[in-house]
């Protein structure tokens, strides 16, 4: 089986382009640990909900993962873990301290790390413990010399997530009361049709802090122009780093069912973050998949664990999704070009006939 692997890789390295954009980018690890969660959001990707099960990718193997990618070159040391909900991991796992865990491991290993959530749980009874975990995380990670450390808590602003208004103010104004000595990078995505959202937010964050203004490189503020709010950093309190994003709604997962949700034609190429250069996202799921790509559709995928449970070595995870991607990449030529030799076709026969009738007439 190695043998046919190593000759379906070499094949496809020498053939694809997709397959050599997959061993030579450096890639950022993405951790889908749950697809559970307490909202069914219409537009999501992932078609994550509480119709799904409440399972979660243990710890243990994240920190496997986690480990023998640092010995990767390849390995851009970028983590992030998103869902689903992973907070809802507080209630539904065996877990306990899921979240500080992760980030933590991340944190560790000299990883950026990055975690989403939709901060519905600030609204319930877990609310303390997870504030509690995040907030030690920050002071243990702190140095007193530079105190912005390399983690970003990530919150959706946008008409789908129910009182996501409300639930990204009670997040920002919470953890910028309760930890003093780090500055905590938080960023809002949102959707395009949806930023005037983004300006409420920071009106409402104006009524509680004295202290809320733009950011400019090395520190500072902007005082002669007043810039679009989600084009530029804000700070806020002194110890919170407001930072926008502005995305396209895909028509992924159940997104698929909204009017004006953007088509993707090829999904299954769409797997690259911007950047210099781009990184490939590699994405694994609690359901035991890695797929090239965050968002759901017709993607890349091949298996993280064996038939009989157990974890596939990282490096062997990889070399399958090069020839994964190289099938993609050569059964899109052959459709592509048995349509374009179809519609040839097709309008040879339109002229032909055309020209018969001319003649016949």
């Amino acid at each position: 089986m190695k043998t046919l692997q190593k000759i379906l890789t070499d094949f496809f390295l020498q053939t694809s382009h997709t397959a050599n954009m997959v061993q030579r980018f450096p890639y950022t690890l993405i951790f889908k640990t749950t697809h559970y969660c307490w909202n069914n959001c219409p537009h999501c990707c992932e078609s994550a909900g509480a119709n799904m099960p409440k399972e979660y990718i243990p710890t243990t193997i994240i920190q496997d993962y986690i480990k023998q990618a640092t010995n990767d070159p390849n390995f851009s040391k970028n983590l992030v873990f998103t869902g689903g909900e992973v907070m809802s991991a507080y209630k539904y796992h065996n877990e306990a301290n899921y979240a500080k865990k992760l980030l933590n491991m991340g944190l560790d290993n000299g990883c950026s790390v990055d975690i989403k959530t939709n901060a519905g749980w600030t609204i319930t009874p877990m609310r303390d413990k997870i504030f509690d975990d995040l907030v030690d995380v920050l002071s243990t990670h702190s140095i007193s010399s530079f105190r912005l450390i390399p983690m970003q808590v990530s919150l959706s602003l946008d008409r789908f997530h129910p009182h996501s208004m409300q639930k990204n103010i009670k997040f920002i104004t919470e953890m910028s009361h309760r930890q003093k000595n780090s500055s905590l990078v938080i960023n809002i995505s949102s959707f395009e049709q949806d930023v005037d959202m983004i300006e409420k937010l920071l009106d409402n964050l104006r009524s509680t802090f004295n202290d809320v203004h733009p950011m400019i490189a090395f520190g500072g503020t902007m005082n002669d122009t007043r810039p679009a709010p989600q084009s530029t950093m804000w700070s806020v309190n002194g110890n919170i780093v407001l930072r926008f994003s502005i995305g396209t709604l895909f028509d992924g997962g159940r997104a698929k069912n909204i009017e004006n949700a953007y088509h993707t034609p090829t999904p299954q190429f769409s797997f690259l973050a911007p950047g210099n250069p781009p990184q490939l996202l590699m994405a694994f799921d609690s359901f035991g998949n890695v797929t090239l790509g965050e968002n759901s559709g017709k993607k890349i995928t091949v298996p993280w664990r064996n038939r009989n449970g157990t974890l596939r070595p990282l490096n062997n995870i990889r070399q399958d999704l090069i020839i994964q991607a190289g099938k993609e990449e050569a059964l899109y030529v052959f459709k592509e070009t048995n349509r374009r030799v179809a519609v040839s076709i097709e309008n040879d026969i339109k002229n032909i006939l055309n020209l018969f009738r001319i003649r016949k007439r």
